[in-house]
């Protein structure tokens, strides 16, 4: 059987990221479920190593009848943080035994890599400190390649299988979808919430060929699109102001009650949503008068930022859609986009809500945010359904 050459691709931020152990702010090892795979907790009940085998028997919570290859165990979390992790920030079982004997979930994060046919593309999540600077602060275009340096492949986020040449549904034409979305995200000529609403017009109709059962059309589609789009006299989109303050208005309602219905573990979460609740007088609610303070705080603090610092929105956009392999998580590429929209109207108004209250946006605000908020809602089901209609 002839051998298929694997194709590596990456981010450009990549090369720049390594893990800062004890100095981080928050570390992965605290503030939710620690998961173990069936391999790995096979291997812990046969270490003979005895100053860690006392506490592996102590500290690991075997799922019995609810295990899965995937979760068969679980770690312990001591004062919210994981029972292995050391005074120092470093993890004890890394120390002990090796990078061999982690968990598939500690071998990989903050790290994810996708298989897609014959290419493996690494990446990197938000909920890391150190990862969300290095992703959000590079005023350049993010851009793809080869990998410095090979990562350690025994783990998979996600394996896909399209198939551009004989399509059959319009999923098997991702990588062209997706690779038109960064193209819009990353055009700088406009605001990113102009290039956010062309993007929309883009997700609908391609939907609509999708509907029409006009699959075969949409690389024609794409390639016409781009040609268009490109123009130097391309108009600017026009936001639905109407819609926009009711989905506005809708979130703002449901951000008054989400603390005391759902359990928020994130420590730096839910100091950043206080303050929203401050900034925006959502404690007393008055739809009204939210909205009002949320469109002063949108012109005096969100406007000048985007318009000073669009990169760190973009990247943030760029990389949830090349690591998230969007639009392969919608039923429809518009309902793919629509749930990129509900995360950024969520992180535009959190940093409203907060700007209201510290009277400016800075770097180190937007990455505490977009760090614990990704580490609430990506890791919690029950946060993000919250918000969805």
């Amino acid at each position: 059987m002839k051998n298929i050459e694997v194709i590596r691709r990456a981010p450009s931020y990549l090369k720049n990221f390594k893990c800062i152990g004890g100095a981080c702010e928050d570390t992965c090892c605290a503030g939710w479920s620690i998961e173990v795979d069936e391999g790995t907790y096979k291997k812990y009940k046969k270490v003979k190593n005895s100053s860690i085998r006392t506490r592996l028997d102590k500290d690991l919570v075997d799922r019995k009848n609810k295990s899965t290859p995937e979760f068969a165990a679980k770690i312990k979390l001591k004062n919210n943080r994981c029972a292995f992790l050391s005074k120092e920030g470093w993890c004890d079982i890394y120390s002990e035994l090796g990078e061999s004997y982690l968990s598939h979930t500690c071998t990989l994060y903050p790290r994810t890599i996708n298989k897609i046919n014959n290419e493996l593309e690494y990446g990197l999540t938000f909920s890391c400190p150190e990862a969300a600077r290095v992703i959000l602060l590079n005023e350049a275009p993010m851009t793809f390649g080869a990998p410095e340096n090979k990562m350690n492949e025994s783990v998979l986020s996600a394996v896909l299988v399209v198939n551009e040449d004989k399509a059959s549904k319009w999923q098997d034409y991702f990588k062209v979808i997706r690779q038109m979305m960064i193209e819009m995200v990353q055009d700088r000529r406009f605001n990113i919430e102009e290039r956010l609403e062309q993007l929309g017009d883009f997700m609908l109709q391609l939907t609509k060929l999708t509907q029409q059962g006009s699959i075969k059309k949409m690389p024609s589609f794409i390639q016409e699109y781009r040609k268009k789009h490109l123009d130097a006299q391309a108009s600017k989109a026009k936001e639905d102001c109407s819609v926009n303050k009711q989905e506005i208005m809708r979130l703002l309602e449901r951000m008054t009650t989400f603390k005391q219905e759902k359990k928020i573990t994130s420590k730096r979460y839910e100091t950043c949503l206080d303050k929203v609740v401050e900034g925006l007088e959502l404690i007393d609610f008055n739809k009204e008068m939210a909205y009002k303070l949320y469109e002063e705080g949108e012109k005096t603090y969100f406007k000048p930022f985007i318009q000073e610092r669009s990169y760190i929105l973009e990247n943030y956009l760029v990389n949830y859609i090349f690591e998230r392999c969007i639009p392969l998580d919608g039923a429809t590429p518009f309902l793919s986009y629509e749930r990129m929209m509900l995360y950024y109207r969520m992180l535009k108004l959190h940093l409203i809500g907060i700007a209201q209250v510290e009277k400016s946006i800075e770097d180190s605000m937007v990455i505490t945010l977009v760090q614990s908020f990704t580490k609430t809602f990506d890791h919690n089901d029950e946060c993000l359904k919250y918000f969805i209609k």
